[in-house]
């Protein structure tokens, strides 16, 4: 229904009209042009102003109804509660909420600068050069799907089981009406628990889309940095094998074949060079459009998993509760390890294309090439650090996870501490 009201253009034009190959790669990717469809987020390329206008129109009342009001009446309900526990319940949803308005209005803003950076991967040098090259980009498919179908699961699933257990017990989905509570009317019940349940899907929906976007591109980077990587393994290697399948023929090389071999190689790792600044300037244009929503995604994540585990230890009583909780729990945790995994695979495969500069023909080198060569070893010796950054940097690494762990068991240790404290006396 919202598709049909909302959503009128042809929002997934790009897979259609594009390089068919990169739809087969990340299939992931027209279920997320799809849900920013809903919110007329994703223009087409091609749309007229007037169009245009009506579009962005949609998209303003559709936040304003679906996530703007919820919002609001979160905030209304959090300043009439009068119990810890419903604070907490309320304040949880509440932080969600306005990352997620961060989110949505940063996209809105940058959704042309978005759309060229997703573009930028239908270019000639993204393309594989032989099935070896395949490889890499249908890990990074592989990855890239079963990441998303988890964040799905336990977030668009997560938000329609609490819908069938409020229709059953007859309570509130979230803590976010002043004025609608379980004692209200029935059919007055029922209307506001439909509208926090259509509410709560798209704000997990579109997050979903946003984080599995980012990490796409991240995914698709790792992926070209591999290719690269194969690339370097084979310059000037190919005179060596030409040399071993002839071994039995005796080969006199005139100084011209022996200039035009010498200029094969240096092509060879020019063009490699090349693709290394591309790949390079597309994870830096990523990161540093993304940096801002990411670095407040992820503290919120954190704070978000402390009062979580808080509650799992001190509010929560009943079964169903628990599931909520431990389940919202694994919700966050998948969102915080992605940023974190794909940073680090990045930083580790930076790492394999230093190596693989030493895996060259370096003896059959002329002096111009292993110049070079020896120039593009001093720059990848450096690696590539993801990292969001804003007004301070945390590194997207498994590292940095690890770090978050021990500072939630950190605080999850105290918070135990105490309890037994407060029951001993």
């Amino acid at each position: 229904m919202a598709k049909f009201l909302f959503w009128k253009t042809k929002v997934d034009k790009i897979f259609i009209t594009r390089e068919e190959k990169l739809k087969k790669l990340l299939p992931s990717l027209r279920m997320i042009f799809f849900i920013f469809g809903i919110f007329c987020a994703w223009p087409d390329v091609n749309m007229e102003k007037n169009a245009l206008w009506w579009y962005r129109l949609k998209g303003i009342l559709f936040r304003i109804f679906f996530i703007y009001l919820g919002t609001a009446s979160q905030i209304v309900y959090n300043f009439t509660v009068t119990t810890r526990e419903e604070l907490f319940g309320g304040m949880f949803v509440l932080l969600t909420q306005l990352v997620l308005i961060l989110k949505m209005e940063f996209f809105y803003k940058n959704v042309s600068k978005i759309q060229t950076l997703v573009r930028r991967l239908e270019g000639e040098l993204y393309l594989p050069r032989s099935g070896e090259e395949l490889v890499p980009l249908k890990r990074a498919r592989r990855k890239t799907t079963i990441c998303w179908i988890l964040y799905f699961i336990f977030s668009d699933a997560l938000v329609t089981k609490w819908f069938v257990l409020s229709c059953v017990y007859t309570i509130m989905l979230v803590p976010a009406w002043p004025f609608v509570d379980e004692t209200s009317p029935y059919f007055l019940f029922l209307m506001m628990i439909a509208y926090q349940y259509f509410a709560l899907l798209f704000n997990s929906s579109f997050n979903i889309a946003w984080d599995s976007l980012v990490i796409a591109l991240l995914a698709l980077t790792n992926a070209h940095l591999h290719r690269l990587q194969i690339q370097l393994m084979k310059v000037g290697h190919r005179k060596v094998k030409e040399q071993i399948d002839n071994k039995s023929v005796m080969i006199v090389q005139t100084v011209t074949k022996e200039k035009h071999s010498n200029d094969e190689i240096f092509n060879e790792l020019l063009q490699c060079i090349v693709f290394h600044q591309e790949v390079t300037g597309l994870l830096r244009d990523v990161l540093k459009l993304f940096s801002g929503p990411m670095l407040a995604q992820l503290c919120c994540s954190v704070l978000i998993l402390c009062i979580t585990e808080f509650r799992l230890l001190t509010d929560v009583s009943t079964t169903a509760d628990t599931i909520k909780a431990l389940c919202y729990l694994i919700c966050i945790i998948i969102q915080v390890v992605q940023y974190c995994y794909f940073g680090n695979e990045i930083n580790y495969m930076s790492k394999k294309v230093h190596q693989a500069t030493g895996f060259m023909n370096y003896p059959d080198m002329d002096i111009k090439t292993r110049k070079l060569l020896i120039a593009f070893q001093q720059l990848t010796a450096k690696g590539i650090q993801c990292s969001a950054k804003k007004v301070f940097t945390i590194e997207l690494s498994m590292a940095t996870f690890v770090t978050v762990s021990s500072i939630d068991g950190d605080i999850m240790f105290n918070i135990c501490l105490i309890i037994c404290f407060c029951f001993r006396f």
